[in-house]
């Protein structure tokens, strides 16, 4: 994957565990690392401020200030030890804007959802699920917690004949092509419509091997009684998947980005790397 990891910076307690895992993503496949470090960590934080003591307010921004110069000291020494190309960015304004835009100049946006035990995650909850829906290029959500041996070496990838799905597939064609396991996940198919469409039973295991891919293995799954995200999750776990590749599914109401069910489950609940594409 030669080309560039962008990689969501803040002053969150997940922080340095995305950083080390970008760099280590970056150093695997020769890519530069893009560390983007929003001037604006939650959407309207500024204005709230100017309801606050002058004295106050300038506290806070010193010790912005100061976590983001440490911040940036430690990913580009971090960046120099692993031998990785790295580049700083800090935009200004919302950090929404600010990462989907710079998301466009790179092949790869590195995120994790917002911490219950950090201070503002009550404020900007829905941070990745708002990039993924906007950005236009593949978010990979690490999870806050647990080990992370490797990614994208027994790859879990959620078929469901939709443009989202395949443009998660399309977009995750550098790790694909490097995986050593590949398991395809239909959950709920419509039988009658692979006859009607003439959509024959082997029709995407031939794709995926004629692109050089493994050999994918194929799992059928119905999600009564469990929901199609705790199925995703079970089969993860089942096949010792390290990343699972998905579209992302979602619409807009009231300028933010909602995600759909099995989205969402897999957001609150996620214990291995995910892949989402729109």
């Amino acid at each position: 994957m030669p080309g560039r990891i962008a990689i969501h910076l803040n002053d969150d307690t997940v922080c340095e565990r995305r950083m080390d895992i970008g760099l280590r993503l970056a150093k695997e496949r020769g890519a530069e690392a893009v560390g983007i470090y929003p001037s604006a960590s939650v959407a309207g934080l500024q204005q709230d401020e100017n309801i606050l003591p002058q004295d106050v307010r300038s506290a806070l921004r010193k010790r912005r200030d100061e976590h983001r110069e440490a911040t940036q000291a430690l990913f580009l020494q971090k960046a120099r030890e692993r031998g990785v190309q790295a580049h700083w960015r800090t935009p200004h304004g919302d950090a929404e804007e600010g990462l989907t835009l710079h998301a466009r100049y790179c092949d790869l946006l590195i995120m994790s959802k917002a911490d219950q035990g950090d201070s503002l995650s009550a404020l900007r909850p829905n941070l990745p699920a708002a990039v993924v829906m906007a950005s236009g290029r593949p978010v990979l959500l690490i999870p806050n917690h647990g080990p992370i041996d490797t990614i994208g070496r027994r790859i879990l990838f959620c078929w469901d004949q939709r443009r989202e799905a395949a443009r998660a597939f399309s977009d995750a064609a550098p790790l694909l092509l490097n995986c050593q396991a590949l398991t395809v996940l239909e959950i709920d198919r419509d039988e009658k419509l692979m006859r009607d469409r003439d959509i024959h039973e082997d029709d995407f295991s031939d794709y995926c091997t004629s692109l050089g891919y493994p050999k994918p293995r194929h799992l059928l799954k119905d999600s009564t009684g469990y929901g199609v995200g705790n199925v995703i999750l079970n089969t993860a776990t089942d096949t010792d998947a390290d990343l699972i590749v998905m579209g992302a599914y979602g619409h807009s109401r009231m300028r933010q980005w909602i995600m759909g069910g099995a989205t969402s489950t897999l957001m609150s609940t996620m214990t291995v790397p995910v892949l989402l594409a729109n």
